[in-house]
C-alpha cells in the first residue's frame, strides 16, 4: 500500500514539476551542474535554484552523481552499473524527479582505465611524502586542497576515531581521491561549466566545489536550510562567522533590535528545554537542558571543575578547517593526559541520545567516550542524560570543546568555554576563550586559576548578537517559512526525507509563495552576500 501511495505521490509531483518549471532548451554549450542525490528537500529546493540559474547563463541543467568513495564505489560493478543504465533510461526515482524540473543529462563519473593508468604513479608519490597526519591535512593537488576531504571522508566511510595513513583502507582512498580529482579536473577544461551546486563543502562531497570556486566559477552549497556562496576568501558553509560583527554593525537598528529580542527568547526557550525547530535545533529534539534530575555527581571540592565535551569522532571534522589537534580523537587524548598532571577535578558528558536517523551514529562514539573514561581515571564520565542545569547548578568552572554549542549556551550562564580551534564560530565574539595556537591552549589549561573570573566579563548581548547572526540572519526558513508546520504534517524531522514532503510541498503551494522564493532567490544571487539572509526577504522579522 505504501509502495502504491508513494508511487502517486512521485507521479503528482512530477506533473507538478513539469507544470511549474519551463523545460528550458538552451543550446549553447553552457552547463548548469547540480548534484544528483535522492533526498527529497534537495530535490524541492534546486529545481528552483537551478532553474533560476539556468535562466541567469541561458545553460542546461545537468546533473552529477556526488557520492563515489564515501557511500559506493569509485569504480561500480556490473550490476550497479545496470541498475543506474535502467533508472536512467526509464526515469525511474530521482532520474525522473530531475528530469521533471528541466535536467537535461544525469552524469556519473567514469574513471577510465587510461585515467587510472595515467594519474597512479603521481598519486603514489604524493602518498609516499606522507608520513603523519600533519602532512595529510596539508595535502594539495595542483594548488588545490584536498587534505581535510581525504581525512574527514576516511573518518566517516570507515567509522573509525582518526586516520591510520598506513591502513589499505587509507591507500586505496587517497587513490581514488586522485582518479575522483583527474576526473573533475578534466571535465572542466573541456566543458562551459558557468556554475555548480551542491550540498556540503566537506567529504568527498566537497571536492568538485573546491575545484569549481578555484576556476572561479560561481560556486553555491543548497540545502532547504541555507544557500551559500563559497569562494577562495569563503571555503566553507557556515564560515560567515569571520564576519558577523562587521555585517551586524551595517544592520539597521531597528533590524539589529528586533534580532536581538528574537534571539533573546529562542536563547530562554531553549533553557527551558525545548529541542528542535523553535530553538533552531532541528536535527536534535532532545535538549541537554531538560530538568531530569540525577543524584549529584560533581562532587564539592575547592578543585577547578572542568566539563569536557565531546564531539562526534566521525561528523565533518574540519568544517570550519583545522584545529589545533588533527582530529577529536587526538584532542580527546590529549586532555587524558593532561588530567593526569593537572590539580583539577575532571567530567565527561555525551549528548543526550538522538533519536531517529542520527542514533546510528551515536554508539560509536558512545563506546569511544565509556573506554577512554576508563583509561583515564581522573575524568568522571557523567550520563548522556545529565542536564546541563544540574551541572551549572553543582558547580563547573571550565568547559572544554573544539568549536561546538555549548560555547554560547555555557558563557550565558557567566562560564568560560575555551575552544582548541581559532576557526570555530565564536571567534569574532569575546565570550569565549580563544586561544591563538595550540602553545597558547596547553598554557590556558595549565593556568586556569589565571582565568577563573573570565566568565564575570562575558556579554549577555554580544551572546544574544551572535545567536541572532548564526540561527536568525542566517535565513534558514528560506524555503519554509514554517517549519513546525512542515515537520507536523510529515510526521517527525526524520521523515522530511520521504515522499510526504513532497505531498506538503504540493498542498501548500500557490503562486504568492512561488513569487516569495524566486525574488529571494534573485535577490541573494544578485548581490555579493556570502550567504542567503533574511535581508533578501521581501519581509523581515
Amino acid at each position: 500500500m505504501n509502495f502504491l501511495k508513494n508511487f502517486l505521490i512521485e507521479n503528482n509531483y512530477k506533473k507538478f514539476n513539469y507544470k511549474n518549471f519551463d523545460n528550458n532548451n538552451y543550446k549553447n554549450g553552457s552547463k548548469i551542474l547540480i548534484e544528483f542525490n535522492a533526498f527529497h528537500p534537495t530535490h524541492l529546493c534546486f529545481s528552483y535554484v537551478s532553474n533560476f540559474l539556468a535562466k541567469k547563463y541561458k545553460s542546461e541543467i545537468i546533473a552529477y552523481n556526488n557520492y563515489a568513495i564515501i557511500s559506493s564505489p569509485l569504480i561500480s560493478n556490473l550490476k550497479n552499473k545496470i541498475k543506474w543504465c535502467i533508472g536512467k533510461f526509464f526515469g525511474l526515482k530521482s532520474f525522473g524527479i530531475y528530469k521533471s524540473f528541466g535536467t537535461k543529462e544525469i552524469i556519473k563519473p567514469d574513471i577510465e582505465k587510461s585515467i587510472i593508468k595515467k594519474n597512479e604513479n603521481t598519486a603514489k608519490k604524493i602518498l609516499k611524502k606522507i608520513t603523519n597526519k600533519e602532512k595529510l591535512l596539508k595535502v594539495k593537488f595542483d594548488n588545490i586542497e584536498v587534505g581535510d576531504f581525504i581525512y574527514d571522508t576516511y573518518l566517516k566511510k570507515f567509522n573509525e576515531p582518526s586516520v591510520n595513513i598506513n591502513s589499505e583502507n587509507f591507500k586505496k582512498l587517497f587513490l581514488d581521491f586522485y582518479k575522483l580529482y583527474f576526473f573533475w579536473k578534466t571535465y572542466f577544461d573541456k566543458n562551459k561549466v558557468k556554475a555548480v551546486i551542491g550540498v556540503h563543502s566537506c567529504y568527498s562531497y566537497g571536492l568538485i566545489l573546491r575545484i569549481a570556486y578555484k576556476k572561479s566559477i560561481p560556486t553555491f552549497a543548497v540545502s532547504y536550510r541555507w544557500i551559500f556562496r563559497l569562494s577562495k576568501k569563503m571555503k566553507y558553509i557556515n564560515g560567515q562567522f569571520i564576519n558577523y560583527r562587521k555585517t551586524f554593525k551595517k544592520l539597521n537598528q531597528n533590524l539589529r533590535t528586533n534580532g536581538k529580542n528574537e534571539a533573546n527568547k529562542k536563547l530562554r526557550l531553549r533553557f527551558r528545554g525545548k529541542g528542535g525547530a523553535n530553538v533552531d535545533l532541528i536535527t536534535s529534539q532532545n535538549s541537554s537542558f531538560k530538568k531530569k534530575r540525577f543524584k549529584p555527581l560533581i562532587k564539592k571540592s575547592k578543585r577547578i571543575k572542568i566539563l569536557i565535551a565531546p564531539h562526534d569522532f566521525f561528523d565533518a571534522v574540519h568544517i570550519y578547517g583545522n584545529m589545533f589537534f588533527n582530529d577529536f580523537y587526538e584532542w580527546l587524548n590529549f586532555l587524558g593526559k593532561i588530567s593526569e598532571n593537572t590539580e583539577y577535578d575532571w567530567y565527561i558528558k555525551n549528548r543526550p541520545n538522538h533519536p531517529g536517523k542520527f542514533k546510528i551514529y551515536q554508539p560509536y562514539t558512545q563506546k569511544i567516550i565509556e573506554d577512554f573514561s576508563k583509561k583515564f581515571k581522573n575524568i568522571k564520565l557523567l550520563p548522556n542524560e545529565y542536564s546541563h542545569h544540574q551541572i551549572i547548578h553543582e558547580g563547573i568552572d571550565f568547559v572544554l570543546t573544539c568549536y561546538g554549542s555549548v560555547g554560547i549556551e555555557y558563557a550565558y550562564y557567566k562560564i568560560p568555554v575555551i575552544n582548541a580551534s581559532k576557526n570555530n564560530p565564536h571567534n569574532n565574539y569575546d565570550f569565549n576563550i580563544n586561544p591563538k595556537n595550540k602553545k597558547e591552549y596547553i598554557f590556558l589549561l595549565k593556568n586556569l586559576k589565571k582565568y577563573i573570573n573570565f566568565g564575570k566579563k562575558i556579554s549577555k548581548e554580544q551572546i544574544k548578537e551572535y545567536y541572532f547572526m548564526r540561527h536568525i540572519f542566517l535565513d534558514k526558513n528560506w524555503m519554509f517559512r514554517d517549519l513546525n508546520k512542515m515537520i507536523k504534517f510529515v510526521g517527525s524531522y526524520d521523515k522530511i526525507w520521504s515522499h510526504k514532503l513532497y505531498e506538503y510541498w504540493m498542498k501548500n503551494y500557490d503562486m504568492k509563495k512561488k513569487e516569495k522564493i524566486n525574488s529571494q532567490i534573485k535577490n541573494f544571487f544578485n548581490s555579493n552576500d556570502s550567504h542567503i539572509s533574511i535581508n533578501h526577504r521581501t519581509n523581515r522579522i
